[in-house]
């Protein structure tokens, strides 16, 4: 009975506390609501925002009088409407439609990356094979090829909990356009860059001025829907996220960064992760080969095969290291040196799955790892696009086990053969990586790369296929 009381107590305790914090949240948002609508006097008051000056294809139209207009310490308009709780989030006037500075000087100079279409003309077949991959993929210009999700009429809307707040993606002028309805007033928003190989879904980018921002509205392959990207509370309209040097570095081969933490030559970017990026660039080994069409010998690049087992995993650590902070600049690191000369060691015991940078550290777990020579191009062949084939990844796994080893050998026969993967390295959600949406939260299935025997795992995986 006590400790019944006691139990009772604590979750009133604890609601309390809830129930205040949350009080004051609200009492802080109405306050600051208030203020911008002191201090705006909505849209008519700010001649700043006059748009007169500005051609129909490069202006979104005012927002009506009663919305609250402000601009906030930072650079960030806030747009939101008096008595409604979304609000629109931009780094620019909310009459402009953004678009690159396409005429800047670059700041740093490209240490001679070109990027993967350099090497097309003397190594066809690997580049044909390579722009398939999920590196090459993971970064392009946005146009209806490169963008997965669907601009049709039914298939082009994400609606969100808020009744006056709802996307839609449109093309118009020969742009696409993520267009925020808020509350009956329309502001478009131009796709520039997609991230993401789509394998889990496409995040996408867009251009103002040499500043570069995630847009609101993502991708999600499972579903095949638009979604709210990662991190974004659903019933907002956020397009002032800026993406940063340590984003690109790993969706891009190049960038001329100009100054933290967003800002870039746009004309310097070389999208996707190129050959470059694991054999060094490629400017010197190009020119000298055209110039010497009958040496044979590769110079000024590098082959990882020649390197040591560390400095080939050091390669892939740039990006699948538990995404490791940099100590200078990007884009230093070269084939050959050591990850730890650039990067800080990633934080200890990373949860597995998180989008695809722990992948090395869980691969480190594992026995197969620690008392082997294996690399990650024992199992992965970087210029092939070999995503979901289990077959081939178990039948590099028999090349140093056998099936007669495994314990479920005689309850799945050839079928074992045909797939370790499932069971010793397990796709699932992990709390870490979701997306919000009007129906609750989405957790994507991401394979863990912690290769092990777990009496649960197999469990799960035998129940999955009817065993």
């Amino acid at each position: 009975m006590r400790k019944s009381l006691l139990l009772g107590l604590s979750l009133l305790l604890i609601g309390g506390i809830v129930y205040v914090n949350v009080r004051n949240d609200a009492e802080q948002d109405a306050a600051r609501l208030l203020d911008k609508m002191d201090r705006s006097g909505g849209w008519e008051n700010e001649p700043i925002l006059d748009p007169s000056t500005e051609t129909s294809r490069t202006q979104n139209k005012p927002p009506p009088g009663d919305f609250i207009v402000d601009l906030e310490p930072g650079g960030t308009w806030f747009v939101g409407k008096r008595g409604a709780e979304s609000e629109l989030l931009l780094p620019y006037r909310p009459v402009q439609i953004p678009s690159p500075s396409n005429d800047l000087e670059p700041v740093n100079e490209n240490p001679g990356f070109l990027g993967a279409d350099a090497c097309q003309s003397c190594h066809q077949d690997r580049h044909a094979s390579f722009v398939h991959t999920a590196h090459h993929r993971t970064s392009a210009a946005a146009n209806p090829t490169s963008i997965a999700g669907s601009f049709q009429p039914g298939q082009n809307v994400l609606k969100t909990n808020s009744q006056g707040l709802w996307f839609r993606m449109v093309e118009r002028d020969q742009r696409l356009f993520q267009q925020v309805s808020f509350y009956g007033w329309k502001c478009d928003v131009p796709f520039d860059v997609v991230t993401g190989s789509s394998k889990l879904g496409q995040s996408y980018l867009y251009w103002h001025d040499d500043g570069l921002y995630q847009m609101n509205v993502s991708y999600i392959t499972g579903t095949d829907d638009w979604v709210n990207s990662p991190g974004y509370p659903d019933g907002q309209a956020i397009y002032n996220r800026p993406v940063t040097n340590r984003c690109l570095e790993c969706h891009t081969t190049w960038a001329d960064v100009r100054r933290p933490p967003n800002h870039y030559t746009p004309d310097s970017l070389i999208l996707g992760i190129s050959c470059e990026r694991c054999h060094g660039p490629g400017r010197d080994h190009v020119q000298y080969h055209q110039s010497n069409p009958d040496q044979k010998t590769s110079r000024f690049i590098t082959h990882p095969a020649s390197l040591s087992r560390q400095q080939q995993l050091d390669i892939c650590g740039q990006c699948h290291f538990g995404n490791p902070k940099l100590k200078g600049a990007p884009y230093q690191f070269r084939p050959g040196d050591d990850l730890i000369d650039h990067y800080h060691p990633p934080q200890a015991n990373l949860p597995g799955g998180v989008h695809s940078s722990n992948q090395l550290v869980r691969l480190s777990k594992s026995p197969c790892f620690n008392e082997t020579e294996m690399t990650c191009t024992t199992c992965h062949n970087p210029h092939q696009s070999e995503r979901g084939n289990r077959k081939l990844f178990s039948q590099r796994c028999l090349q140093c086990h056998q099936s007669s080893d495994c314990g479920m050998e005689p309850t799945l026969g050839q079928q074992l053969s045909d797939n370790c993967i499932d069971c010793h390295m397990p796709a699932g959600a992990t709390e870490n990586m979701f997306m919000n949406t009007a129906q609750g939260k989405v957790f994507p299935s991401l394979r863990d790369h912690h290769i092990r025997v777990d009496r649960d795992l197999t469990a799960a995986y035998l129940k999955s296929i009817g065993k």
